[in-house]
């Protein structure tokens, strides 16, 4: 198959044809230089679960990376400790990887030895990898199921395991396992939480962003609250945020609910707002007005994180600046809230997500009618006398907005 394609050199249009390959003709090549084809991971696992299963992953099995440059010479390599190739096919850009395995020979992530050829099995490469429902391979070909490790009956079972003592050796594993009970709404048996908790001293000494990375993709799932129930029950939760775990300690200790109610009310928060960094903010406010809450809560939690500033923002003005419940129907505090969110990333549907996840939108009425609020502030700005400029200029408008805000609070 085949389509049109043009491209400008300066005011020449070319037209050029560009081939489109099928998967069935890449099996065929493949297939007539020696090598069988394997899509792994992730697609395989969304296609039992009943998803809509995302960007196919190809392994190949029995080839040397030089037979399959020589025969896919449009491929594109991107892998440099081992090859991985950019290759599309059906229209979409797919990774497709030689078979390998992997040797732990130094610390952290970058302390593998990777080797790989055509005497690689499926099954030795589906070793390396993290979790069984993640070590699962199909066949194109064959229309089968390569499950050595037991995937299909965890996805059956609704259980993380991981896929052997492989899963140590990378740290981030612990994270992940912790973040695929999340998106999967899966509980992670007892020795995976074992190998779990033996991955905090390694963890402390990761990259930042490698946290980070899992803690994100975390917050974005239905239920979050799981990825850091899963993180303390396996006591490695004060490798992603101390303060939460200290929170979680304290509960532990003396009954205390404060955690509990600090993952509900995240929970809450994730189905009022996909935004992730709003979600992170109402977890901070949770830990700021606990007993583990502190002033420095956030240089705190910035230490084992690295957030960015929009994350740090809104956690901020959740934990720092949404003014007490108490103080809602105060005029001022309405006038000065609504102006500085008007330009601020949490925004007013931030803040109401928020309250409303924490049971205090009602004690918040110029964030629940914030729209006719703001309406009556602006609508002040127009009675401007002429002659205030500068400093006196704001506070005549704030003066203005108060009186007209507290008659709308009568």
């Amino acid at each position: 198959m085949a389509y049109l394609g043009r491209h400008c050199v300066g005011s020449v249009s070319l037209c050029y044809i560009i081939q489109m390959m099928k998967e069935t003709e890449f099996l065929r090549k493949v297939a007539e230089i020696g090598g069988v084809v394997y899509v792994a991971g992730g697609w395989v696992r969304d296609r039992l679960m009943g998803r809509c299963p995302h960007d196919r992953d190809y392994v190949l099995c029995g080839l040397e990376e030089g037979t399959f440059a020589k025969e896919f010479p449009q491929a594109v390599k991107a892998g440099s400790s081992f090859p991985v190739f950019i290759l599309t096919i059906d229209g979409e850009p797919c990774d497709v990887a030689m078979a390998r395995t992997e040797k732990k020979k130094g610390t952290g992530y970058k302390g593998f030895v990777v080797e790989y050829g055509p005497d690689v099995t499926i099954e030795e490469d589906l070793f390396r990898r993290d979790t069984t429902i993640n070590s699962m391979a199909w066949s194109p070909e064959e229309d089968k199921l390569i499950d050595p490790f037991g995937g299909q009956a965890d996805i059956n079972a609704k259980t993380i395991r991981a896929t052997s003592y492989h899963f140590c050796e990378d740290p981030v594993r612990a994270l992940r396992a912790a973040r695929q009970a999340a998106e999967f709404d899966f509980t992670i048996e007892k020795h995976t939480l074992e190998m779990m908790g033996r991955c905090v001293h390694e963890l402390s000494k990761e990259p930042k962003e490698r946290i980070f990375g899992e803690l994100e993709r975390a917050m974005l799932c239905i239920r979050p609250s799981v990825f850091f129930s899963m993180l303390a029950e396996a006591g490695i939760l004060g490798t992603v945020i101390l303060p939460l775990d200290e929170m979680w300690k304290i509960q532990s200790e003396d009954g205390d609910k404060d955690f509990n109610r600090a993952m509900r009310m995240l929970d809450k928060t994730a189905e009022l707002c996909q935004r992730s960094e709003i979600r992170f903010a109402s977890l901070v406010r949770s830990i700021r007005l606990s007993p583990a809450g502190h002033e420095d809560l956030l240089d705190k939690i910035d230490r084992t994180l690295r957030l960015p500033g929009v994350w740090r923002r809104c956690a901020e003005f959740a934990s720092l600046h949404l003014p007490d419940p108490a103080t809602g129907k105060d005029p001022a505090v309405a006038v000065d809230t609504l102006t500085k969110l008007q330009n601020h990333p949490l925004g007013i549907d931030g803040c109401i997500a928020i309250t409303n996840a924490e049971g205090t939108i009602n004690r918040y009425p110029f964030l629940a009618n914030s729209e006719l609020y703001i309406e009556v502030m602006r609508s002040v700005r127009a009675e401007l006398p002429a002659g205030i400029e500068g400093k006196a200029r704001g506070e005549w408008i704030r003066a203005q907005q108060i009186e007209a805000v507290s008659k709308l609070l009568l």
